[in-house]
């Protein structure tokens, strides 16, 4: 037999079934929405929730709404404000991750506990943190908008526990093995580019993207203004960097700037021999026919001319972290090194800290010093 309960204006119907449970029912004005719960208690707080989205907003069509159809709107209309490459990852995870592991739920049924054993089950499946995290980032935003627009009452990804990745050590060269990979480099073609990434520490896409407009010949800079990114399936884009303090001007010393004023005679040469293949773009490290160099090709060349050298292997973002080091441990000041790299002073301290020598002895002399009373002898 089922057990009725009559209509509340704050609950809609709710019944009994023969089978135990229970059965909220709410109107709204296309449709009725129902749910089944193993508690009157849990149905009734169904059914009041509804009532409250309902009134906010929330209408039939809504509340049948599917994750991974939300999912595809919401990220169409996201990427628009999002980098290239941002837009490309948040694309990633959430085709390889979240609809997959998610997508088939109704928007009103995914709840912070749905969300957190969800995200249980991939790290369960070894997915790395820094992947899950990505996935929560995405997640959050998504569901977020969703609160807003009344679908859900409220983010059912707030306040979960989302692993952290363990921090990645820095592998860095000395400033001997510096010196013993530029000396093998000579007659390499990129042998002024890897010369720039090890004393400024640009990253590789900066340093893909520098045209000589960038270059300031009487004040002995160069500026980073933009960034090569080459999207799955198209040819490469030139894109902002991630941030104001990205957009920055390095000093170069007097023999990177002779180093570039060789660049122009090398870019020349390559240009008459491209003949009418070559695409003018006006930068200072081009391939052979004057576009972009790939961040792949880039990447093995590097890896050869490492092994050929006999040291131990980095990657080509190793170059970044080994000149931060060097700056940090010949005493440049911190502010300094993270305003060459482009990074925050909160950043740059947490990455590279350790780096910095230990001065405290020589504070404790110059303090002992100041601190010190000096006595007067006065004549009675």
């Amino acid at each position: 037999m089922v057990k009725k309960r009559r209509r509340s204006a704050n609950e809609g119907a709710i019944y009994q079934l023969p089978n135990g449970r229970w059965r909220a029912q709410v109107r709204t004005r296309r449709g009725r929405l129902s749910h089944t719960a193993a508690s009157e208690r849990e149905a009734a707080a169904w059914a009041r929730q509804m009532r409250g989205q309902i009134e906010q907003g929330l209408t039939y069509d809504a509340a049948h709404t599917r994750l991974d159809e939300f999912l595809v709107n919401w990220l169409r209309q996201k990427k628009t404000r999002l980098r290239t490459a941002t837009g490309e990852q948040y694309d990633w995870v959430a085709n390889n991750y979240i609809r997959p592991g998610l997508g088939k739920q109704v928007l009103r049924d995914i709840t912070p506990a749905v969300v957190q054993h969800f995200y249980d089950d991939l790290q369960a499946a070894n997915t790395g943190a820094r992947t899950v995290q990505v996935v929560h980032a995405v997640l959050h935003g998504c569901m977020d908008h969703a609160a807003r627009l009344g679908l859900v009452a409220r983010n059912p990804a707030d306040g979960l526990i989302v692993p952290k990745p363990p921090k990645a050590e820095v592998v860095v060269w000395t400033e001997s093995q510096v010196n013993q990979f530029l000396v093998s480099l000579q007659g390499q073609r990129n042998e002024n580019l890897y010369h720039l990434a090890l004393a400024t520490g640009m990253r590789r896409g900066e340093l893909l993207g520098l045209k000589w407009s960038d270059v300031d010949w009487i004040a002995g800079t160069i500026s980073v203004r933009r960034q090569v990114f080459e999207p799955q399936g198209s040819s490469f884009v030139f894109q902002e960097p991630k941030s104001d303090r990205g957009r920055r001007s390095i000093q170069l010393g007097s023999g990177l700037v002779e180093r570039l004023r060789e660049q122009i005679r090398l870019v020349d040469l390559a240009r008459r021999m491209a003949r009418d293949r070559w695409k003018e773009h006006d930068l200072i490290f081009p391939s052979t026919v004057g576009t972009p160099q790939g961040g792949g090709s880039l990447h093995r060349d590097f890896k050869r001319l490492v092994t050929g050298s006999g040291l131990p292997m980095l990657r080509f973002h190793d170059c970044r972290h080994t000149a931060a080091s060097l700056m940090l441990m010949r005493g440049i000041p911190p502010m300094v090194v993270a305003g060459i790299l482009g990074h925050s002073l909160a950043m740059l301290m947490d990455k590279y800290a350790h780096f910095i020598p230990n001065m405290q002895g020589e504070a404790a002399r110059l303090m002992d010093e100041i601190t010190s009373v000096i006595r007067l002898e006065t004549n009675r």
